[in-house]
C-alpha cells in the first residue's frame, strides 16, 4: 500500500501542507525544529489513529487552534481509500471513503504501517510498558479481532481494579459475583491476546535470525492467565486493590548468551538491533495482510555511523513506499537521493525540490 498525497492543517507546527507523494523513496530535509516528526507524525495518525510518540491530543492541534484537519489518500490492492480526520475541541470526525467511522480507533488496521525513530531502540532498553505497545500495535493492524479483545481487556480490568478497591472496604455477595464475572470475561480475551502475542514473537525470532542475529533470543514471559491462577490470586488482588495478573504485565526479554541484550551490545548495535526488528515487522505484515506497508524513517542518519549508513539502501532494498527525514541530504546515500523525491520542509512548510526521476 501506498499514500499517494496528505493534506494538512493546525496539526502540531505545520499550519497548512498539501503534497502528493512518490510511490518508492521520499526525502523529507529539514532542520531541527522545522516539522519534519511532525509531517510524519500526521502521516502515522491519519493511517493509525494514534501518534508516533503518544503525544498527548491536547499537543496536537497547532497553538493556539484548538483544531486539526487530516487528509490522507492510500492506494493498495483493493483500490483507493480516502481517509478524513475533523478534529475540533478533541471531538473527532472520523470517515474512511466518505462514510463516517464509529471512532479514532476504526483507522487501525486499514492502513499497515509502521515507524522507527530515536526512540523505537527504548523497546529493549526501557519498561516493559513499551513492549507491550510494540506487540499492540502491530497485532492490531494485522488482527482486528485482537484489537477488539485488547480494548475489552483493557475495560474489564479497570472494572476489575475498581471492584477490588470497593471489596477491600466491603465485601458482600454481589460485589464477589460482579468480580468473579470479570475474572470470567478477563481470561476470555487474555488468553487471545497471549496466545497471539506468542506467535507474532515466534515470526518475528525466525525473521531476526535470516537477518543474522541468531544469537538474540527473544523471549516472551506472560503473566498467564487461567480460571485457576485467578482465583488463587484472589485475596491478594483484593488486598493489594489490583489484578496481578494477566497481558497487562507481559514482559519480553533479548538475551544474548544469558545476557541481556542491553547490557551486550553497545548503544550502536541496539539501535541497529531495533532497526532490523523493524524491516522484520514490516515483513510479518506484509506476509499477513498481503500489502506492502508504508514505513517511516525518522532522522534515522543521526545516529548511524558512516558504514551503516552505506548498508542502508541493501536493508531498504525490498521495501516499496518509504518516508525518511534528515536534517542534512548530504549524508543521505546517493542511491536513495537518486530513487525517488526529495522534500524540503522549513518551518511547517513542504516544498518538493525534486521529483521521481
Amino acid at each position: 500500500m501506498i499514500i499517494k498525497s496528505i493534506k494538512i492543517l493546525t496539526f502540531r507546527n505545520i499550519e497548512s501542507i498539501s503534497v502528493n507523494f512518490n510511490d518508492s523513496i521520499n526525502l523529507i530535509i529539514g532542520s531541527n525544529g522545522s516539522g519534519k516528526t511532525n509531517f510524519l507524525n500526521a502521516i502515522y495518525y491519519v493511517s493509525s489513529g494514534k501518534t508516533m510518540n503518544n503525544l498527548s491530543e491536547n499537543d496536537i492541534p497547532m497553538f493556539p487552534e484548538d483544531s486539526f484537519y487530516l487528509c490522507g489518500e492510500f492506494e493498495g490492492n483493493d483500490g483507493e481509500i480516502k481517509i478524513e480526520i475533523v478534529s475540533k475541541n478533541k471531538r473527532k470526525i472520523v470517515s474512511k471513503n466518505g462514510v463516517p467511522l464509529s471512532g479514532i480507533r476504526e483507522i487501525t488496521g486499514i492502513v499497515p504501517i509502521v515507524f522507527f525513530n530515536f526512540r523505537t531502540k527504548d523497546i529493549i532498553l526501557k519498561e516493559p510498558e513499551l513492549r507491550r505497545e510494540f506487540m499492540n500495535n502491530f497485532l492490531s493492524i494485522v488482527d482486528n479481532k485482537y484489537k477488539d479483545f485488547l480494548l475489552q481487556y483493557q475495560e474489564v480490568l479497570k472494572a476489575k481494579n475498581s471492584i477490588l478497591k470497593k471489596i477491600k472496604e466491603k465485601d458482600d455477595f454481589y460485589l464477589s459475583t460482579l468480580l468473579s464475572t470479570l475474572n470470567e470475561r478477563m481470561y476470555e480475551k487474555g488468553i487471545y491476546i497471549q496466545e497471539k502475542r506468542s506467535e507474532f514473537l515466534t515470526m518475528l525470532k525466525r525473521k531476526m535470525d535470516e537477518r543474522g542475529f541468531m544469537d538474540v533470543s527473544i523471549d516472551y514471559q506472560p503473566r498467564l492467565i487461567t480460571p485457576q491462577e485467578l482465583n488463587k490470586k484472589r485475596d491478594e488482588e483484593i488486598e493489594r486493590g489490583f489484578s496481578l495478573i494477566g497481558p497487562h504485565l507481559d514482559d519480553i526479554f533479548f538475551n544474548v548468551k544469558g545476557l541481556s541484550l542491553k547490557n551486550f551490545f553497545s548503544l550502536g548495535e541496539v539501535e541497529e538491533f531495533t532497526l532490523n526488528l523493524i524491516f522484520s515487522v514490516w515483513e510479518i505484515m506484509r506476509e499477513i495482510t498481503g500489502e506492502d506497508p508504508i514505513i517511516l524513517l525518522d532522522d534515522i542518519f543521526e545516529t548511524m555511523d558512516e558504514e551503516k549508513i552505506k548498508k542502508l539502501p541493501h536493508l531498504l532494498y525490498n521495501l516499496k513506499q518509504v518516508m525518511i527525514t534528515s536534517f542534512d541530504e548530504r549524508i543521505v546515500p546517493v542511491e536513495l537521493r537518486e530513487s525517488g523525491s526529495t522534500f524540503l520542509m522549513r518551518r511547517g512548510r513542504l516544498e518538493e525540490v525534486k521529483g521521481s526521476t
